[in-house]
This record gives C-alpha cells, structure tokens and sequence, in this order.
C-alpha cells in the first residue's frame, strides 16, 4: 500500500472516532467540518495524532482527508457552499447537510 493511502485510512480513523466521541449519531449542523477540526484542535492526543499526520503527510493532504472523511462518514451531501472556518487548523470548509 502507498504511503500517501495509509494517510486515508489514519486520517479517517481520527474522524470517524472524533465523530463517534464528540458528535453520538446526532444530526450533524451544517459547519460538522469545522466542529470536527476544532474538537481535534481541543484534545491534546488528537492535536498530537493530526500533528503527528501533517509532519508525515502534508498540512493540505491531512486536511483535504478531513473533509472529504467527514462527508463520507456523516453521510450528508455537500451543499456546495464554501464558509470561514473558526478552527485554526483551516481556513475554509464546505457547508454539508
């Protein structure tokens, strides 16, 4: 396996157990992106694990993989709007609903 897929598969596992810890299968608001980038920004073992991904990977790889994770794994479709993000791992994000 490719390292840059081994990345794909670490990246969604922080998502998948951010959202299962932080989010319980409740309806996920429109900025869930955001949410799961500022929830991975307030625990240090998350914060050390991204850190850990973009030294490996790149800030964009990581990133980029946090998005698309977080659509997949939510289920919710993409509402094709772009917003500022409030966590400082991003800039922006796309709206999903």
């Amino acid at each position: 396996m490719k390292k840059h897929n081994i990345s794909l598969v670490e990246v969604r596992k922080l998502v998948q157990e951010v959202l299962d810890e932080k989010f319980k299968k409740q309806i996920y608001p429109e900025n869930i992106t955001d949410q799961v980038c500022l929830a991975i920004e307030e625990n240090s073992t998350w914060r050390k694990r991204y850190d850990h991904l973009v030294k490996s990977y790149s800030k964009w790889t990581v990133n980029s993989q946090i998005g698309r994770s977080t659509h997949q794994l939510t289920g919710l479709k993409n509402l094709g709007f772009h917003a500022m993000a409030t966590s400082t791992l991003i800039k922006t994000y796309t709206r999903l609903g």
